[in-house]
C-alpha cells in the first residue's frame, strides 16, 4: 500500500563539482547541394545579381536581396552574411520545398556577391581544385531583389490579398533608436503605428496600419524592416451558468480565512477582475487592481477575468461550496487588465509589448511579491506551428527577466480549437495546433483534459458526453504537427470540463453539469457561472503553482515549473494510445519513442498529482536542487571566440543501503531539469544555422549507468576529461529511459523516467548537467558569452508496491531532523 504524501520535499544544499566541459564530437557532414554545371550556373547567378542591382539614381544606403535554394536542398546560410562588412541575414522562409533568405547589403558592399560569383567561375580552392565559394554558390538557385513577400515570414497563404489597409506586425533591426526613426518615418507618410514597442536583443516589433503598396514604397526608403507578420488578435472564450446562489457564497465566505498580505499571488492578465464579488475581494486588495492603460479602467466588462480569478483562488467552486470545511487561503490575487473596453479606436499595440507592460505594472506595485502570472488569452489559431512569435518571445523574455533580471513563472493557455470542429473529436484536436503564445519555451503551457462525464442537465435528454473521462478535452489543441526542434507542448493538462453531442451526432455544445463552477463578474445579478476548456485549466495550474510558493517560499519559478511537470501522470485513457498487450500470450508490444512523442505532444507530461507536487512520502522521495552555472566563456587562445565552459557533477544523496536490500525489485527514478532561456527571435533560419539559434543556451542531464565507474562516466560525456587520443569505453543506458536523451531534449524543460532494479539504481547516484549550443555562444558580438544562468533539478525515487522507507536515510544524510 502506497504511503501518504505528508513529508516535506528534501533540498540539496551541497554545491556540485564544477569541471571544464567540451562536448564529444558527433561528426556529421555539410549541407547537401545540387550538382551544378559550373559555367552555366555561375554565369546565371552573376547575371541575375547584376540585373537586380539598383540604379545610380537610387540613393538608398542599403538594399535587400532574396536568395533561393533548389527545391529539396538547403542554402548555405552562414555564408550569406558578414558582420564585418555589415551584410545581414534578415529572415529565412520556406516555400514549395525551397529555402528563401532575405539579405540586407550596404550600397558599398554590393560587389561582395559579384566577387563571390566571379571567383566561383574563375578560381579554384583546396587539394581537389574545387571552384572557389563552391558550397555557397551551388546552394543558391536564384537571386533577385527582395519584395514585400520576401519579408513575410508567416505562412505564405496568409499573405494579404486585398488592396485595403490592414495591421502588420513589423520587425525592425536594432532597438530604441530604430523604433524612433521608424515611427517618425511612417508618421511622415501618414500611417498609423503603435506606440508601445516590443524589444529584444537585436530586434524591435511594432504594429503598422498600411496597404501592401504602402509597405512596398516604405521598403524603398527604409532599411530597418527585417520581417513582416500578421498582427495578432486575441480571443477569450467562456461559458455561462444561469444559476445564482447568494446563500452558498455567504456560507463559503464565513468559512474562508483570508490570505496573508505578504503571501504569494496569482497575477491574472486578462479582461480585468471585479473585486466586488464577496469571494474575491477578501483576496484582491484595491491596490492590486491594475490596468495597462488607465483609460481602460480596471473592471471586468467581459467576465473572463473574474472567472479566472475564482478558479485561481479556490479551484472548482462546486466541491468547495458543498463542503463544511474551513478554507484557509495561502495566496492572494492581483489583476492587470490587458484589453480596452469595447469601442476603443486607438492603434492596437503588439500583444507582447502589452504583456510586458502588464507584468511591469504588477512588479512596480508590489515589488517583493512572489507571483505566478496567469494568462489564458491567445491568438485564434496556431499557424506558427511552434515557431517563436513576438508574443511568445515576449513571454520568454519576461520569464527569463531579460529587462530587469527578475525571473517569472508564466502559466499560459494552450488555447482552444474552433468549436465548429468539436464534431471531429478527437481527430480535429490532432491537427488544430496550440495557439500563440503557448509555444513559449519558458512558460508552463497548459492544456485541458475531460475531468467529468456525468451529464445531468434536464434539457439535454439523449445527449452524451463527447470525450471519455480522462481523455483530451474537446477544445484542447496539440502540437503534433510541430517540427521536432520546437518544445514539447503542452507541458501539463488540467481539468477543463467536457462537451456534449446531440443524439444525431451533428451538434456539439458545452453543458452546465460538465463545466467547472466559478465566480460571475456581474455579482449583483448572480454569484456563479461556469467555466472550462484551457482557460479554466490554466487558472487551476496557476493556483497549484501559488500553493507551492506558499509551502516552500524559497522556490524559484524554474523549480515550481519543474515540480508541476515532475508530479504529472497520464490517465489510463491517455495511455490507451500506447501499444496495448497482444491477445492470447499477453506479450506487450514494444513501445517506441515515437509513441511517447505523440502522448507528450497531446497531453504533455499529464495531470499533476497535487499531493506529489507538494510533498514526498516514505516510499516516494523527491530531492530538489537550485543552482547557477556559466555555460560558456572566452576561448583561452582565440580572441572573440566563445566556447563551452562548465559542467556540474552532482553526487546525489542516495539511499544506497535500502536500495541494495530491495535487490531485484523494480523501482522508478524520475529526473526533471528546468531552466529559462533568453530569446533571440526573428526567423533567420533558427536551427538550420547555429548562429541564429532562438535559445540563448541549452542544458542537458545525464546519469551514470549502473555498470560504469565514475571515471568512465566522465570520459563518456566530457571530451575535456579525456587524455589525448582517449575514447569513451562505456555507453549510455538511454534505452532504459522512457523518452531517451533525444526526445526529452526539446525546449528548456527536460523530464524523463528510468525503470530498473533497485540494486542498479543504487549504483546510479551521479548526475551531470552540461551545456549545449545557444546564441550566447554563437553570437559573440551580442556580448552574452560569459553570462551565468540558473537551473532547477528535481529527482525522485519511487518504490511502488514495496513497504519501505527511502525518505529517512536520505534526510539523515542531508542533516534534516525527522519527526516521528
Amino acid at each position: 500500500m502506497a504511503k501518504p504524501f505528508n513529508r516535506p520535499h528534501l533540498f540539496i544544499r551541497q554545491p556540485p563539482d564544477a569541471a571544464s566541459f567540451t562536448a564529444p564530437g558527433s561528426g556529421g557532414g555539410g549541407s547537401r547541394s545540387k550538382v551544378r554545371d559550373r559555367v552555366a550556373h555561375g554565369t546565371q547567378l552573376k547575371a541575375e545579381f547584376e540585373a537586380a542591382l539598383p540604379s545610380e539614381e537610387d540613393g538608398a544606403r542599403a538594399f535587400r536581396f532574396e536568395f533561393e535554394s533548389e527545391p529539396g536542398f538547403a542554402l548555405e546560410l552562414s555564408s550569406l552574411e558578414s558582420e564585418r562588412k555589415g551584410i545581414e541575414l534578415l529572415n529565412v522562409r520556406r516555400a514549395g520545398g525551397s529555402t528563401l533568405a532575405t539579405v540586407l547589403i550596404p550600397r558599398d558592399k554590393l560587389r561582395h556577391f559579384l566577387v563571390i560569383f566571379e571567383d566561383y567561375l574563375t578560381k579554384t580552392r583546396g587539394a581537389k581544385n574545387n571552384p572557389a565559394n563552391m558550397s555557397l554558390v551551388e546552394s543558391i538557385s536564384h537571386v533577385r531583389r527582395a519584395s514585400v513577400r520576401s519579408l513575410w515570414t508567416d505562412p505564405g497563404e496568409r499573405f494579404p490579398t486585398s488592396e485595403g489597409a490592414l495591421w502588420w506586425e513589423v520587425w525592425l533591426r536594432g532597438r530604441q533608436r530604430s523604433v524612433e526613426s521608424f515611427q517618425a518615418l511612417v508618421r511622415q507618410m501618414g500611417l498609423a503605428v503603435s506606440q508601445m514597442p516590443l524589444s529584444f536583443a537585436d530586434r524591435s516589433v511594432l504594429n503598422l496600419h498600411a496597404t501592401v503598396l504602402q509597405i512596398s514604397h516604405l521598403l524603398e526608403r527604409d532599411e530597418l524592416i527585417a520581417e513582416l507578420r500578421e498582427a495578432k488578435i486575441s480571443t477569450a472564450e467562456f461559458l455561462a451558468l444561469k444559476s445564482e446562489q447568494v446563500p452558498w457564497a455567504r456560507d463559503l465566505v464565513e468559512r474562508v480565512q483570508a490570505p496573508p498580505e505578504d503571501g504569494p499571488s496569482v497575477c491574472i492578465l486578462d479582461t480585468g477582475v471585479n473585486r466586488g464579488h464577496m469571494l474575491i475581494g477578501l483576496a484582491l486588495p484595491p491596490s492590486s487592481l491594475l490596468t495597462v492603460n488607465p483609460r481602460w479602467g480596471v473592471d471586468d466588462h467581459h467576465g473572463h477575468g473574474t472567472q479566472m480569478a475564482g478558479l485561481a483562488l479556490y479551484g472548482d467552486l462546486g466541491p468547495v461550496l458543498i463542503s463544511n470545511a474551513r478554507v484557509p487561503l495561502r495566496h492572494r490575487l492581483e489583476s492587470v487588465k490587458l484589453f480596452p473596453a469595447p469601442g476603443d479606436t486607438h492603434a492596437p499595440e503588439v500583444y507582447g509589448a502589452v504583456t510586458q507592460e502588464a507584468a511591469a505594472r504588477a512588479q512596480i506595485q508590489s515589488p517583493g511579491t512572489m507571483r505566478t502570472f496567469c494568462m489564458a488569452v491567445t491568438s485564434p489559431d496556431g499557424h506558427e506551428k511552434g515557431a517563436p512569435s513576438s508574443w511568445s518571445s515576449a513571454v520568454d523574455g519576461l520569464a527569463f527577466g531579460t529587462v530587469d533580471g527578475e525571473r517569472r513563472l508564466m502559466c499560459i493557455s494552450a488555447g482552444n480549437i474552433n468549436p465548429e470542429h468539436f464534431i471531429l473529436y478527437p481527430h480535429g484536436n490532432l491537427t488544430e495546433l496550440i495557439r500563440d503564445p503557448g509555444q513559449s519555451w519558458n512558460a508552463l503551457t497548459v492544456g485541458a483534459y475531460a475531468d467529468r462525464d456525468v451529464l445531468t442537465d434536464p434539457d439535454r435528454a439523449g445527449w452524451k458526453p463527447l470525450a471519455v473521462l480522462g481523455g483530451l478535452c474537446p477544445s484542447s489543441p496539440t502540437s503534433l504537427d510541430w517540427d521536432s526542434d520546437w518544445p514539447l507542448k503542452p507541458d501539463i493538462v488540467m481539468p477543463g470540463g467536457n462537451a456534449i453531442v446531440d443524439p444525431t451526432g451533428t451538434t456539439c455544445e458545452f453543458a452546465d453539469s460538465l463545466s467547472l463552477l466559478t465566480t460571475h463578474h456581474v455579482h449583483l445579478a448572480r454569484q456563479f457561472t461556469g467555466s472550462g476548456e484551457t482557460s479554466a485549466a490554466t487558472a487551476l495550474a496557476a493556483r497549484l503553482a501559488a500553493r507551492l510558493h506558499a509551502e516552500y517560499p524559497g522556490l524559484w519559478p524554474e523549480t515550481v515549473r519543474a515540480l508541476l511537470v515532475h508530479s504529472a501522470e497520464w490517465t489510463q485513457e491517455m495511455r490507451r494510445s500506447l501499444p496495448q498487450k497482444k491477445g492470447g500470450a499477453g506479450e506487450k508490444k514494444t513501445k517506441k519513442k515515437s509513441d511517447y512523442r505523440k502522448l507528450l505532444r497531446m497531453y504533455g507530461h499529464g495531470v499533476p498529482d497535487e499531493a506529489a507536487a507538494l510533498f514526498s512520502a516514505d516510499d516516494a522521495l523527491t530531492l530538489i536542487g537550485q543552482y547557477e552555472i556559466q555555460p560558456y566563456g572566452a576561448h583561452p587562445m582565440k580572441k572573440g571566440q566563445i566556447v563551452t565552459r562548465d559542467m556540474h557533477l552532482h553526487a546525489l544523496p542516495w539511499p544506497e543501503d535500502v536500495l541494495r536490500d530491495l535487490g531485484e525489485t523494480d523501482v522508478e527514478l524520475r529526473v526533471t531539469l528546468s531552466y529559462f532561456i533568453e530569446p533571440l527571435p526573428g526567423d533567420r533560419g533558427y536551427a538550420q544555422n547555429q548562429r541564429h539559434r532562438y535559445a540563448s543556451h541549452g542544458l542537458r542531464f545525464e546519469l551514470k549507468t549502473a555498470t560504469e565507474t565514475l571515471d568512465e562516466f566522465n570520459v563518456r560525456i566530457n571530451k575535456a576529461a579525456r587524455a589525448e587520443g582517449e575514447a569513451a569505453t562505456s555507453k549510455s543506458d538511454s534505452d532504459k529511459w522512457m523518452f531517451g536523451s533525444d526526445l526529452r531534449s526539446a525546449g528548456s524543460l527536460h523530464s524523463d523516467r528510468w525503470t530498473g532494479t533497485a540494486v542498479d539504481l543504487a549504483n546510479k547516484g551521479f548526475l551531470a548537467v552540461y551545456p549545449t549550443v545557444g546564441w550566447w555562444k554563437e553570437r559573440p558580438r551580442l556580448g552574452r558569452g560569459a553570462s551565468r544562468t540558473r537551473y532547477a533539478l528535481v529527482v525522485s525515487i519511487r518504490t511502488p508496491g514495496v513497504d519501505t522507507d527511502i525518505y529517512t536515510p536520505v534526510a539523515i544524510q542531508l542533516g534534516i531532523p525527522i519527526s516521528v
